[in-house]
């Protein structure tokens, strides 16, 4: 009913220029007009797309089309037959003042009289009117109003009939205009049903193109990967967009909503500002894009929905923040430009978060856009860059953006943007190098799409507080990934496995398990659960993950290792790691908290799970082993933990198919719950 008095809206606006009615005839009837199929479709919810179930394959189509509507102000007029009567019934039966015209079974089976009542009944409906609104054209098909093409219709043609219909010519009786352009824009709005279909249908159909990149990018190896090229990397996203804009005949290519994928220092603010989808370079490879031109630190990537709102970009990296612990004296944490970009970035990450906060409490672009750049200043000082704070001030670009349901850009100062989807964003453009000399590092970008939702509450007193919360729709998509590229930090890494292989005492002591799966995370925005493959030593863990390598945890690193059991041997148990300051320079940067805690799963039922219990467990409990250990309940375990965990149940629950888990397991890599400002 919702869509319905929206339409209806537009009838209520200034009484000179609003028509008194809304004319949707469907089938042969309009020579099957583009424009009122268009508007069927919104108000019956898409029951006339052919995949519809609930109506038969061998369902006569003429039958199905057999509608005529007119909408009024206050009531609706719709014309039907008995056969697709059943079908409309369940759209219709809620309408307000609604008139029906349709005949009896019996009646409709004398087919001379069913087409005389269906235009004694169209001659009803519209007797009253003076002006007439007709949904000329679609969409995606824009044509020119014509009124004599209106003559042509079959319905508007009987209308002239003397005896059966009113006689004279339709077009001169009523004056009739074309309201096409003011439906798009309440098709292009946010309601519960395409709210529904944006989550169920088009949220996974865009996630599922990040999916393919990272399938893509998982079958290179180190070598191989230095060899992509931007237009072979971005394939998925371009595919993807391009058959959306061919399909959708949509001619609105905003270079803000477009897909990228850029390298390096090929990531300038010219470079993106010059960026065209439909052609992406193949010169530029991951190994010639980098500083100095040698291989690529970071890139750049975009994904945009063509049809739709949603859109995400993230900044992706090539290469090791970290040194594997091997008992050596290095405890400084490796200064490089892929520690400076990954910094960087996320404080753009931050700034991003907090930007879309404020605007969902206050609704206000450029307030949201001070406490960005507030808030990136501030994790610039986290992380000790205070020579950068005046070098990206002007650089760090931050803006919300309000899509519609078309992929569009609406101001957000149009009224309707309230209930739009939006986009917020930051780039830091052409970030200097100012710790090594040398040319610009290129650019990062980061980038979510979100919804927002407030309500004014008056207090006892009366006075006005409001309540609101928000939504970030894209946050399934990784915020951080990382790929070895360089031979030194394959080495690296490969030094590390070395320890499995050792048969005296090793900097973690001896092999207490073999390899087997886990998930490793911290609480950092950049954090997600990944797996990989894990092994126990007697004074430590080692971690391998095919991104970005070898982890190793000593006992010279670890405080206290906390063991929660989740309260049930068929519960998910894990260890939550909490470390030294000393293990920084041997930890991925992304997995960096403030809290510096790890969390490592152990799924129930599962080889590793047994293992920890039996072979572990008793070893790391010796007074002599030099691990503190705590089996503790829920309500020892800190705020952050407890969200940890939270986060773990929501990404294995039980799926009702297996086809369904990997879905599922993207879907909740990031909380949702806005009081976790994630």
């Amino acid at each position: 009913c919702s869509r319905l008095r929206e339409v209806q809206a537009l009838l209520r606006t200034d009484g000179k220029t609003a028509p008194d009615g809304i004319l949707c005839s469907l089938g042969i009837d309009s020579r099957y007009n583009e424009g009122c199929s268009e508007l069927a479709s919104y108000l019956f919810f898409d029951l006339y797309k052919h995949n519809q179930e609930q109506i038969p394959e061998d369902f006569p189509e003429e039958v199905l089309d057999d509608v005529i509507i007119l909408i009024k102000a206050e009531s609706v007029h719709l014309y039907c037959n008995p056969v697709n009567y059943s079908y409309l019934l369940p759209y219709v039966s809620h309408w307000r003042n609604l008139h029906l015209h349709c005949m009896t079974e019996t009646e409709y089976d004398d087919e001379e009289a069913a087409e005389e009542f269906k235009i004694s009944s169209f001659v009803s409906m519209v007797e009253d009117c003076t002006c007439i609104g007709i949904p000329y054209s679609s969409h995606s098909h824009a044509q020119k109003f014509d009124v004599f093409m209106l003559e042509k219709w079959p319905i508007v043609q009987a209308f002239a009939l003397e005896g059966i219909g009113a006689g004279g010519f339709f077009t001169m009786k009523y004056k009739l205009i074309d309201v096409s352009e003011d439906l798009w824009q309440i098709y292009s709005r946010l309601d519960p049903v395409s709210l529904d279909c944006l989550l169920n249908e088009d949220l996974l159909s865009f996630e599922k193109q990040w999916s393919c990149l990272f399938s893509s990018m998982g079958l290179e190896s180190a070598l191989s990967m230095q060899e992509l090229s931007e237009a072979q990397t971005a394939e998925p996203f371009r595919t993807y967009y391009s058959y959306g804009l061919i399909s959708g005949n949509i001619t609105d290519n905003s270079k803000s909503r477009q897909p990228f994928v850029l390298f390096g220092s090929h990531s300038s603010k010219e470079d993106l500002d010059n960026y065209c989808f439909t052609f992406p370079s193949e010169g530029h490879q991951v190994r010639n894009t980098g500083p100095h031109g040698g291989a690529a630190k970071h890139m750049l990537l975009q994904c945009v929905a063509p049809k739709g709102p949603l859109a995400c970009a993230r900044t992706y990296f090539f290469g090791s923040t970290h040194v594997p612990y091997l008992a050596h004296d290095n405890t400084q944490q490796k200064k490089t430009e892929l520690l400076l970009l990954s910094q960087i970035y996320s404080a753009a990450i931050q700034a991003v978060l907090a930007g879309i906060k404020c605007f969902s409490i206050n609704s206000s672009a450029s307030k949201a856009k001070d406490v960005a750049e507030q808030t990136f200043q501030l994790g610039l000082d986290t992380f000790g860059l205070h020579q950068y704070r005046s070098a990206l001030r002007s650089k760090a670009v931050f803006t919300i953006q309000a899509v519609n349901n078309e992929g569009r850009v609406i101001p957000l100062s149009d009224e309707h943007s309230r209930f739009l989807v939006k986009t917020a964003s930051m780039v830091v453009y052409d970030i200097p190098n100012l710790q090594w000399g040398g040319s610009n590092l290129g650019s990062v970008v980061f980038s979510e799409s979100f919804l927002e939702s407030s309500i004014y509450i008056q207090d006892r007193d009366g006075a006005l507080s409001t309540d609101s919360c928000f939504t970030v729709l894209t946050s399934s998509v990784p915020r951080h990934m990382c790929w070895l590229v360089e031979e030194s930090d394959v080495r690296l890494s490969e030094q590390a496995l070395h320890l499995l292989k050792e048969e005296n005492d090793t900097c973690l002591g001896i092999p207490l398990t073999t390899k087997d799966s886990t998930q490793v995370f911290s609480s950092s925005l950049l954090s997600t659960p990944e797996e990989g493959k894990l092994v126990f030593f007697s004074e430590g863990l080692l971690f391998i993950s095919s991104h970005y390598g070898t982890i190793t945890l000593s006992k010279n690193h670890i405080k206290t290792i906390k063991v929660y059991d989740g309260g049930s041997l068929s519960a998910t148990a894990v260890l939550f790691i909490d470390y030294e300051s000393s293990l920084l320079p041997h930890l991925p940067f992304h997995l960096h908290s403030p809290d510096r805690c790890l969390a490592i799963t152990l799924m129930p039922k599962t080889k590793g799970y047994k293992s920890f219990y039996s072979q572990v467990l008793p070893v790391w409990n010796k007074p002599n082993s030099g691990l503190r250990m705590q089996h503790v309940a829920q309500d020892q375990l800190t705020l952050d933990q407890k969200n940890m965990y939270t986060r773990l149940l929501k990404l294995h629950e039980p799926q009702c198919s297996s086809t369904a888990s990997p879905k599922a397991a993207q879907r909740t890599a990031y909380p949702e719950l806005p009081e976790l400002d994630r």
